[in-house]
């Protein structure tokens, strides 16, 4: 007799939907975030500047994950208390401390600032605070974070140098073993300086810049296949997803805050605008996954030979369709070539879909809730 297959509990699914529901939608950041700031690959960060890939969806367990390092946040800053350190965390609106540089398109929030510590009771410190599992932990422990972690060590570094301060303190929990560890930094305003001249660089590239690995099943090319989620149109050639941040007209600004400008139109871009593009829409060309053999300025049209022989002219485009997932607060955009969401089973049963207009509603509304981003 065949065994009874394993039922999928009706409750822990409830929950995973609750999670998703409360952690809202999948968002894009208004700029490269300073917590991916040390990343090797400019290429990434620039698919990030642009929106290049999809949004990561939120899902139950992630957004599980991310509440669990939000507590671990709160239990590192109440244990600094408990030691009768004195800990802001926020500002004077009563949210996280916001910093941003490169004219708005580099930003991050701090986790606060803290005075009072044995080694230095009278210095203030920039505090960040991290877990992390066994293996990464052993590095930072061993190495130091700025070796052990360097993306953490960016992170606190570049906040320690926007808000002015000379030291930091970088505070992490071992998840496996609930260890806790800290370090004192001093600031580097050298490698602060020269990172983000090395982003202004980027946000300022017309084009990706070189790939890290050309070949992504290389050995040194782990993070290429299994942790980037640009792979497919770095390295799998796919087409970028359409919004004005692909579009060959934007530029982004080096004034005001994460300001954007259309070519086409002759006007400043607000972010619901950017989200939905507009018909216009010409792809940069090295987003597009082949090589241009003819193009018209008066017909607003650029003709392509794909890496698979086809043919295809870009300005000529498909009517498009808008879309709302309301458990996870995501709107996207397919054309009407793509599959209907609705019909490809699970979660794609919660899609409804949406007008032009009800699109660029809710893309601003929810822009408005992660604008701190």
């Amino acid at each position: 007799m065949a065994p009874l297959p394993r039922t999928i509990s009706q409750t822990t699914e409830a929950i995973y939907a609750a999670y998703a529901k409360s952690r809202g939608q999948a968002w894009d950041s208004m700029g490269i975030s300073i917590s991916i700031l040390g990343e090797e690959c400019e290429r990434a960060l620039w698919y990030e500047l642009r929106w290049a890939s999809q949004p990561e969806v939120i899902d139950g367990l992630k957004a599980i994950t991310f509440e669990t390092g939000n507590i671990e946040e709160t239990r590192l800053l109440n244990a600094l208390r408990m030691i009768g350190c004195e800990v802001d965390e926020v500002d004077h609106r009563g949210k996280q401390y916001r910093a941003s540089a490169v004219a708005g398109h580099v930003r991050g929030k701090m986790d606060g600032k803290v005075l009072g510590l044995p080694e230095a009771v009278k210095t203030w410190h920039v505090v960040e605070c991290k877990s992390m599992k066994e293996t990464y932990w052993k590095a930072v422990v061993k190495d130091g974070v700025r070796k052990g972690y360097y993306a953490h060590w960016v992170q606190l570094n570049l906040y320690c140098h926007l808000f002015g301060f000379e030291r930091g303190l970088y505070i992490c929990r071992n998840k496996n073993t609930g260890e806790v560890h800290s370090e004192r930094i001093e600031t580097d305003h050298v490698e602060a300086i020269r990172l983000l001249a090395r982003a202004e660089r980027i946000v300022k590239a017309a084009n990706p810049p070189p790939k890290l690995h050309e070949d992504p099943e290389a050995k040194l090319a782990f993070k290429c296949k299994h942790m980037c989620k640009h792979k497919a149109i770095c390295h799998d050639k796919a087409f970028a997803r359409i919004s004005c941040r692909t579009c060959l007209h934007a530029t982004p600004e080096m004034f005001g805050d994460a300001a954007w400008s259309c070519a086409r139109w002759n006007k400043p871009l607000s972010l619901a605008e950017q989200k939905a593009g507009c018909p216009a829409h010409l792809f940069v060309p090295t987003l597009v996954p082949g090589e241009v053999v003819d193009a018209n300025d008066e017909e607003e049209w650029v003709l392509y030979t794909l890496h698979d022989g086809r043919e295809w002219r870009d300005g000529v485009k498909p009517a498009r369709r808008y879309w709302h997932h309301p458990e996870s607060g995501s709107v996207f955009m397919t054309t009407a070539d793509e599959p209907d969401p609705r019909e490809g089973g699970g979660d794609g049963a919660l899609v409804e879909e949406l007008t032009a207009a009800e699109f660029a509603t809710l893309s601003e509304r929810y822009a408005q809730d992660n604008n701190e981003d």
